[in-house]
């Protein structure tokens, strides 16, 4: 059971690494949504960072600015804009859906991010029906994972996972 545990992660190791249209998204439920606090310096921040840009390039910029700030854990700190904060992905759809909602506001796009629960998929092959071979610790990652759903100003619904650095469109 241990070498099928180690090739699952050895498998799941190179699909990471792999490009994210490989990887695609399936949003299962609703996740109830409560926004992290950001910092008056940070959010002055993400206002000059974002200021004219449209609505996809602001989904760029808060996927890549939410991969800075966290890393990944099994736990979850308290949120802060200041430092690396441990997070599992959670946090990370939770962290993404705050930064994109604020910078969508103060440019006044009417888009709206929210974290959601959904299958991940490589290649048509969802991942999440493995996870019974993964250690105890990392199994809720594929059973439970939460990923951000991105309602732009056009209408059109996509998905942003910063943990995996997927944006589908």
């Amino acid at each position: 059971m241990k070498k099928i545990a180690l090739i699952f992660l050895l498998l799941l190791s190179v699909v990471f690494c792999l490009e994210a249209e490989v990887l695609s998204l399936k949003k299962i439920r609703e996740r109830d949504y409560n926004p992290v606090i950001l910092s008056k310096e940070f959010k002055q921040k993400i206002a000059a960072d974002t200021k004219g840009r449209n609505d996809m390039e602001i989904v760029s910029y808060c996927n890549q600015k939410t991969q800075e700030l966290l890393t990944f854990s099994t736990r979850c700190e308290e949120f802060n804009d200041k430092r690396k904060t441990k997070m599992h992905c959670v946090g990370y759809a939770r962290v993404f859906s705050t930064i994109c909602n604020y910078a969508f506001s103060v440019n006044g796009i009417k888009g709206r991010a929210k974290p959601v629960v959904g299958y991940v998929y490589y290649n048509g092959m969802n991942l999440n029906e493995y996870s019974s071979l993964l250690p105890e610790k990392w199994k809720n990652f594929t059973k439970d994972h939460d990923f951000a759903e991105v309602k732009l100003s056009d209408g059109k619904t996509i998905f942003v996972d910063p943990t995996l650095d997927i944006i589908q469109k």
